[in-house]
Order: C-alpha cells, then structure tokens, then sequence
C-alpha cells in the first residue's frame, strides 16, 4: 500500500520518495495560529514558503477551515517537504499522538507495506469502530490487494460515501499498478472540492504520462487551478511557465510570473531588505528617531520607511532596536499572523462589495461587540457613525459589524480581498507600505525596490478608481478630522491610517502609513514604533514622528516654494 500513497503524489506531482517513509528522529510540527489563517497560508504557499505548506497540513489534519483530510494532509507535507518546510514527510506523521486517527492510518499503510496484512486489519478495525472513513479506505485496500477485488472495492466505495477523498482518489485510478488508464470523468468530478485533484488532471493532459491524452490548454486551465490553492509543485510550475513564455493564453502579471519562478525554484525568493536608499536621508531620519527616544525613553523598536510614490523606489528605511540601555539599527523582522484589523484595507474590501458605502451606518453602541471593543468603550463608544467616520476614528466595533453584514460569519471573500490589496504580505510592514503607496497611486500597486532597481506594477488597478477615490477621502478625513491628526502639517495636506496592537507579552506595535501631498501625492511613509505596556497609541506616538519627516521630506525636497 506504501506504493499506492507513492503513486498519488507522483500523479499530483509532489516529488514524494521511498525515503519518506522511513523510519527516521522525530520532529515536532507546527502547530497552526489563530482562525482565520487558511487564505493567508494559502497565499504564502503560493510564494514556495515551506512552513506554510506544514501549517496548511495542520489545517487539513484537524479541519480548521477546511475539510478534514487524510489526502491533503499528506500532500502538503509532501509539498512542505519540496520547499524545505519539513526534511521528511514521516517526522510529522511520527510526531502526533498515540491516538491520531491519522497516525493510525499512516502506521497501516506501513504494516501494509510489510507484509503484516492481519495488522492492518486489525488497525483498520479500530478506525472503523472510530466512524473514521479512512477506517473503510484502508480495509477496502488490503481486501483488493489481497484479491478479494468486489468486497473492497464496495468498502472503498463505501468510504468514499462517507467522505473519504483517499477512497474517491483510489477509485479513479483502477490500473493503479501501472498508473495509467485513469477515469478521467470521475476526476473532473472530484476537481471543484479537492482541489488536489487539479494538480493530477494538469498532469495527466500536459502528456507527461500519457502522449494520446496530451491537451495544453486543459493542463494549464487545471494547473491554474490548482495554483489558486497552493497545490502545485516545481514541475507544474516550470510547465506553466514554458507554456505562458510559448504563447500560451494565460493571465498572468508580472507578479505572478515571478511567483512561478520561485515556486519553480528559478529565482530566490528575495529578502525585505533594502539597500542603496538615500543616506541623507536616513541619516536625518536616524537623528529624528534618535532625539524621540533620548526624550520619551519608552520604545524598545522604532522604524521608519519613506518610499517615492510613483516609482516604488525606497528612499528611507531606517529602523533601530533597544538593547540593554542602548539603540542598535534593526531590520523589521516582523511576520505574524494579522493580530488586529487592518482598517485601510479592510475599509476598500467592504466598499468593493458593493453592499456598503462611506455613509452607512451603524450603531456600536457602547464600545463593546462580542470579544471586540473600541479603543473609547470605557468612556461611552462612539454610538450610531458612519463607515467613513468609523475609518476616522478607527472603530474596531464598527468594521467587525460591517464585515458581519456583508459576508456573514463566511470571511473568504475578505480575506481574498485583503491579501491581494496588501501585495500577498498581509503580516508584514512591506506589504501594508505596498497597499498605501498603491492608494496614493490611485490604485496602481508597484514593487517596492531599492534605490537604482527598476521596479514592476503588480497590478494595473488594485479596485476600482470610484473605490480608491472614497478611500483616499477617508485617509484624508484620518488625519484633518480624526484621530491620526498628529501626523498632520500645516502647510501640506497629509492622508494617513494606522492600527496598534499587541504582539507577544504585554508588548504593543503601533503602525501608521500614509502618503502626501493628498492632492498629487509625492511620498509615502511608514513609522513602525514597539513598547511594553500603555499608553499605546498609533496616531498620538507614531503621528508626530510622521509628521516630521513630512517636515524633512518638504525641506529636502524644497517642496514648500516660498
């Protein structure tokens, strides 16, 4: 049986071999995060990021967001395992408890794989008399390999009822042995809920198996569908690539191109550090940053970043560490799940819907809505606001209500959403600076890049300009009449947004990124600032530091003409 599990991840192109399945030293796997993470792991697979692919076998082992799922939990192992997530498939499997209904599974297979069949009947048994569908699977297995074809091919059907992808899987390949011959009906049929089976169906019509069933345009519809779920491998996305580059009519951006390269493992997937800005520049931003700590003597991480507007070019990226009693330059390392919403984007995903605009309304009471609560719930709430005003004044309660309201408790659609506003980096300060410089663009999302690199658009239009336009209003509105005003100048007019949250221990990271002149923007800057304990405050502590280097800016610049 170890032979059929081979096949499968040989037919949906997961370079899987006989050394996974050997008995090695055990590690730990990762544990999954908060909910809520699937659509963001998916995107970061997308990316070739191996841990991810763990996390994604998390999700399909317990059936957090998505369905419960021997199969799949295996294929991302074998996927993490081709992007260094994981040295060997078995160290996971290893690694769960004792009464993992999967680990039973697996520790079946092996007996299988030795010989000891009445032992993996027996292990069968105990799964069925768990009501685990896989328990079905393994046994209809055994049976058929064991020459008893009708009895376990009534049991694997029966497995499959139950909702057994292993079982459906199985049964679509009757030639096993040789792997050919497959129904490629019943595949087609198992396609839109298993998004693995895309993977197979790529395959089997790119004709690397099979020259008869040879058909392009259907592998590369299928491998495209695939890619949308994080399912496909080196090979699949090298196919793609020599597909697209020989007139093939797909639609891929720049951004996408370059994704397939990294997933293909043609191109390094490249760090966040940026090189070559303007030292000028930084220095006078280092001494900026400096003097704010030697008087207020609370940050234990400040970091700015200043990029030009229409070219993405990095002007600026200065960033400075607490240790012990002295400030060290620091690189933003920071990659954790969303912790706190990201109201900018979230405001343009719920205008986008269609289903709301910038003068709904809601009434958030008190402050207090479930487990979420304004920043002012101690003093009253802000009551019956607006969605543009809720945007003003950061109303958490506010946009939770409004995200219930247009997609239920089904937050897919968002979250899809969000991460291709943030540039596919939803957790990180780059892919938040990517999004406002992208607003200030009017909607075109450049690659942010060093100093003297030629960038790429990522995205002709991240949402439509009637959308932008609302929420280069409501940035606008943030600083004139909200409660980012602290990053507001006198003289320029500044549009800004910013979130503050906690991260690990009683710490609070305070994010504020915006852009200016509002009118016909020039630069857009991010001030990241990290502390222990209250006041915490994303406008009234990273505002100020905002607005002076709008101050630098204007008078590097000479933008202020006398």
């Amino acid at each position: 049986m170890k032979k059929i599990l081979l096949l499968f991840f040989a037919l949906l192109l997961v370079n899987c071999t006989e050394q996974l399945l050997v008995d090695e030293e055990i590690s730990r796997p990762v544990e999954p995060d908060a909910a809520g993470e699937v659509s963001v792991l998916m995107e970061k697979a997308r990316w070739g990021d191996g841990e991810a692919f763990v996390k994604l076998a998390d999700c399909y082992r317990d059936g957090k967001e998505v369905k419960q799922d021997f199969i799949s939990m295996l294929v991302m192992l074998s996927l993490a395992n081709e992007y260094s997530g994981i040295k060997r498939m078995e160290d996971y499997i290893s690694s769960l408890p004792t009464e993992s209904e999967y680990k039973m599974v697996f520790d079946a297979v092996g007996e299988f794989s030795r010989g000891h069949h009445e032992q993996a009947l027996t292990m069968a048994e105990k799964l069925i008399a768990h009501d685990c569908s896989e328990g079905y699977t393994v046994k209809g297995i055994v049976l058929t390999e064991q020459g008893k074809v009708e009895e376990g091919k009534s049991l694997l059907e029966l497995a499959a009822d139950k909702g057994s992808d292993f079982a459906g899987l199985y049964l679509c390949f009757p030639d096993w042995h040789n792997g050919k011959n497959p129904d490629i009906t019943k595949l087609i049929a198992l396609s839109d809920r298993m998004p693995i089976v895309n993977a197979c169906l790529g395959k089997i019509y790119s004709g690397m198996d099979d020259e008869s069933l040879k058909n392009e345009k259907r592998a590369a519809y299928y491998y495209m569908k695939a890619d949308k779920n994080a399912c496909l491998g080196r090979d699949a996305a090298r196919w793609l690539l020599s597909y697209h580059r020989n007139g093939g009519n797909l639609e891929l951006n720049e951004r996408d191109i370059k994704r397939l390269e990294v997933l293909a493992g043609m191109k390094a997937v490249e760090p966040e550090i940026i090189k070559h800005a303007d030292p000028k520049l930084e220095s006078a931003i280092t001494e900026l940053l400096l003097e704010d700590v030697e008087e207020y003597k609370r940050w234990s991480k400040a970091m700015v970043y200043v990029v030009e507007t229409k070219t993405g070019k990095i002007k600026a990226n200065v960033g400075y560490e607490l240790k012990g009693k002295k400030f060290t330059p620091y690189t933003d390392t920071f990659d954790k799940e969303q912790c706190e919403m990201e109201t900018g984007s979230t405001y343009l995903a719920l205008l986008s819907s269609g289903r709301v605009s910038p003068v709904y309304m809601l009434d958030t009471g008190h402050g207090i809505y479930g487990e979420v609560r304004d920043h002012n719930w101690r003093r009253g709430g802000y009551g019956s606001i607006s969605l543009e005003r809720a945007l003003e004044v950061r109303s958490q309660v506010a946009f939770t209500m409004a995200k219930e309201r247009v997609w239920g408790k089904n937050f897919a659609e968002y979250e899809a959403h969000v991460i291709s506003f943030l540039a596919g980096k939803p957790n990180e300060a780059m892919g938040i600076l990517t999004f406002y410089n992208a607003v200030a663009n009017n909607g075109k999302m450049v690659e942010l890049v060093s100093e003297g690199e030629d960038g790429i658009v990522l995205q002709e239009q991240i949402a439509e300009p009637q959308y932008i336009k609302k929420l280069q209003t409501g940035l606008e509105h943030c600083v004139s009449q909200g409660v980012m005003r602290k990053a507001g100048h006198l003289y320029i007019k500044v549009s800004a947004c910013g979130r503050t949250f906690i991260t690990h221990g009683n710490h609070r990271r305070m994010e504020l990124c915006g852009y200016f002149p509002s009118d016909d923007p020039l630069y857009t800057i991010m001030v990241v600032l990290e502390k222990e304990g209250l006041p915490a405050s994303a406008g009234g502590m990273c505002g100020p530091i905002f607005a002076q280097t709008v101050d630098l800016l204007a008078e590097k610049y000479q933008l202020l003409k006398e």
